[in-house]
């Protein structure tokens, strides 16, 4: 039902009846993790690989409150996650008895986490409570949502019947809407384009009214891959000033799926002198950011299918050039932090097939390195934690995705203190004898901290790690260990673990 192949979880003794269950579903695998927050971030991975639901299942209490850093990364990414929790016996819930597990308000905690946490108080509700979360995930911006079961209602029978899986589209743009904003776009001279992460399901329709009217596409990290590497109308992230002032030098801006955060411009909020069209599933994203001066609301793919029917467009012209230009200012300004990654990432990105995905922790490689020099071929194959910006996703997330697609080739690229977050989910990894390798930038330190420190006048203090011998490390896992003294030494230890059987750690001795 719904299509669930995998859920990601650890059986507790308040989740007894659901894995009994669970024991006996002949076409969903259970993949048992290490920690909660590594079983979200699984099922965060899964989802952006897919684009369909990932799902994990946690115990009351302390599940909810481990796998909340990863939940809630969810719910800033806009990734669809079903969490099912356990809750104490229903009839005790909010008297603070003080049972196991038991938290003083487990509805509060999910409540800053999820779109509509709902406590489940009957067996009947069960099937109309998940049939209710996956089409919510259909038709409305896919955020998290979490299903809290109490012990008791979990051990009683039900009759109800099971709702067939959802079939509802979301609503349909207004057309007036559509027309307002087809007019704004019919008359610029020097459009653009943003990207962000509600584009990924409409890459097609992105490039149609990008080549219709000879737009430069930037994208926000989020929407990193919309446009695939060397389009001649990708002009870069919007994470860097030369794309901001470009952007803001533009008479007509068109954002797909993105509400323009402080997230997704690093340096300062977007001061557009032109005018702003804004397609968004979500009304309340609308205009939170920038003043907008024509918004449809609606999903990405239908709303900019329907302005091509009314967008006429110019013959191609200088849109290349433009976002040319951009893109050349965005390398040099990338490269003045980024050089020293600049040959690593070209070495992971040359050892990568073509048709590959790669998942990032928020690491000095990563933001420096593979942010902006790292291509990519197409939509759902970048995995950042852009909003919440937490480390420890890069590793789970890469396994998520690799069990949602075997047959796809994904790596990590993390940080070493990144990778102590969520280290111990190397043990999946090896034990479902996944293929991953696990790049790891070793500088025995928080290094982004110390930097900032440095920049801000004061001598870096309290970020240095005593980073474990990595390849000891790596064998108590049961995985291989290679060592990378140079970008082709990395290209080839990439190689070798994409045709291993099972991960590979492969330590970049950055402090060398």
């Amino acid at each position: 039902m719904n299509g669930v192949r995998h859920v990601f979880g650890i059986p507790s003794t308040h989740t007894l009846e659901i894995y009994r269950a669970l024991g006996t579903a002949q076409d969903i695998e259970h993949i048992t993790t290490t920690h909660e927050q590594g079983a979200a971030f699984m099922a965060d991975g899964y989802a952006r690989m897919t684009g369909r639901p990932g799902v994990c299942i946690v115990t009351t209490g302390p599940g909810v409150t481990n796998a909340a850093t990863a939940i809630a990364e969810a719910y800033s990414d806009s990734v669809p996650v079903l969490c099912i929790t356990a809750h104490i016996p229903s009839e005790d819930i909010g008297l603070g008895r003080g049972h196991s597990h038991e938290l003083r308000s487990q509805e509060s905690v999910l409540e800053g986490i999820t779109e509509r946490p709902r406590l489940v108080l009957s067996p009947h509700e069960v099937a109309q409570a998940v049939h209710d979360a996956f089409r919510r995930f259909r038709t409305e911006r896919p955020r998290p949502v979490c299903l809290a079961i109490p012990v008791d209602v979990q051990e009683e029978a039900t009759s109800a019947p099971i709702p067939a899986a959802p079939t509802e589209d979301p609503p349909t743009p207004n057309g007036d809407a559509v027309m307002r904003a087809s007019r704004l776009l019919n008359s610029a001279t020097a459009p653009a384009i943003v990207a962000g992460g509600g584009a990924q399901g409409a890459v097609e329709e992105v490039l149609a009214i990008a080549e219709r009217l000879d737009a430069p596409v930037a994208t926000t990290l989020n929407g990193k891959g919309v446009v695939p590497g060397g389009h001649p109308l990708e002009a870069s992230l919007v994470v860097y000033r030369a794309v901001a002032r470009f952007l803001e030098g533009c008479d007509v801006v068109l954002a797909v799926g993105t509400e323009l955060s402080p997230a997704d411009f690093w340096l300062g909020p977007l001061q557009l002198e032109g005018k702003l069209v804004q397609v968004d599933i979500d009304q309340d994203q609308i205009g939170r950011n920038h003043p907008v001066d024509a918004a449809v609301v609606g999903e990405a793919g239908t709303a900019l299918a329907m302005m091509l029917d009314s967008v006429a467009g110019s013959s191609p012209g200088v849109g290349a050039s433009r976002a040319a230009r951009v893109r050349d200012l965005a390398e040099q300004e990338a490269l003045v932090m980024g050089r020293t990654y600049l040959p690593w990432i070209r070495a992971l990105r040359t050892a990568m097939p073509e048709e590959s995905s790669l998942a990032l922790d928020v690491a000095m490689v990563a933001g420096f390195g593979a942010f902006p020099f790292y291509d990519l071929p197409g939509p759902r194959t970048w995995m950042n934690p852009s909003g919440l910006a937490t480390l420890g996703y890069a590793l789970p997330a890469a396994i998520g995705a690799k069990i949602a697609r075997p047959d796809r080739a994904v790596a990590a690229l993390v940080g070493d203190g990144g990778f102590m977050f969520t280290m111990s989910e190397l043990m999946v990894a090896a034990q479902h004898r996944l293929a991953l390798p696990v790049v790891i930038w070793n500088d025995r330190a928080f290094g982004e901290i110390s930097r900032l420190m440095r920049e801000r006048g004061f001598e870096p203090f309290a970020t240095d790690l005593a980073v474990p011998d990595l390849a000891t490390l790596a064998s108590a896992y049961g995985a291989a260990w290679a060592r990378a003294d140079d970008p082709p030494d990395l290209a080839d230890a990439v190689e070798v673990a994409l045709a291993a059987d099972g991960p590979t750690l492969i330590e970049v001795p950055a402090w060398s």
